[in-house]
């Protein structure tokens, strides 16, 4: 009987961290991976603060305005990345006109998205 209780406690202590480290980011949805920040400046603990933020926004929206949410994000960040250097710094004469246009529409639509997620929508 202790074998048994040893070798369960003993699977679960292995099983629980792999599946942990097997969990996919919500993040990955954005940026495939950790290392498209990292390319452009960021660090890991950059990444693990937008993944906070996209399970904040998971449990604060609607499934329709998540999805709604990550495209609209997936968007801005596809432009926020094209403009951004290796060292972190934002170009934005990089941006054509109407990339520039659709940044900042991008931008406008995700503001009622931020306040429900940040609590400040009115209801």
């Amino acid at each position: 009987m202790k074998k048994r209780m040893l070798a369960g406690i003993a699977t679960v202590a292995i099983l629980i961290p792999s599946a942990a480290l097997a969990a996919s980011y919500l993040a990955d949805n954005i940026f495939s991976s950790s290392a498209t920040i990292e390319q452009h400046g960021g660090t890991q603990e950059d990444y693990q603060e937008i993944e906070g933020m996209l399970q904040a926004a998971k449990d604060k929206l609607t499934e329709n305005e998540f999805k709604e949410y990550v495209g609209l994000t997936k968007q801005l960040m596809q432009l926020k990345l094209k403009i951004t250097d290796e060292n972190g710094v934002q170009h934005e004469e990089k941006l054509t006109k109407d990339e520039q246009q659709q940044y900042e529409q991008l931008a406008s639509k995700l503001v009622p998205y931020f306040k429900k997620i940040n609590g400040i929508a009115k209801p």
